[in-house]
């Protein structure tokens, strides 16, 4: 009775392991490229976005750093991609 339990254990193991290798996709992520360092207005935007995040760290406290960075980013990334 064991035997039995146990191969189908394994069958459905199996199965499942190589359908989630075969769902990956073998391609480099697209996040990955470095081709938006060629767009120079893009980058001193996000250059800018950081300072700002700086000084208004300093400014009301570091808690809000990254929350400004990222609101500068998201701006950045509306202004030269029309992505959110």
């Amino acid at each position: 009775m064991k035997t039995p339990r146990i191969a189908l254990f394994t069958f459905a193991a199996l199965i499942g392991i190589s359908s989630l290798f075969g769902s990956a996709r073998s391609s480099v992520a697209g996040g990955l490229g470095l081709d938006w360092l060629a767009n120079k207005p893009y980058v001193e935007c996000v250059k800018k976005a950081r300072l700002l995040a700086d000084v208004t760290s300093i400014m009301k406290g570091p808690v809000y750093r990254e929350a400004n960075y990222d609101r500068g980013r998201r701006d950045c990334n509306q202004r030269y991609y029309g992505l959110q």
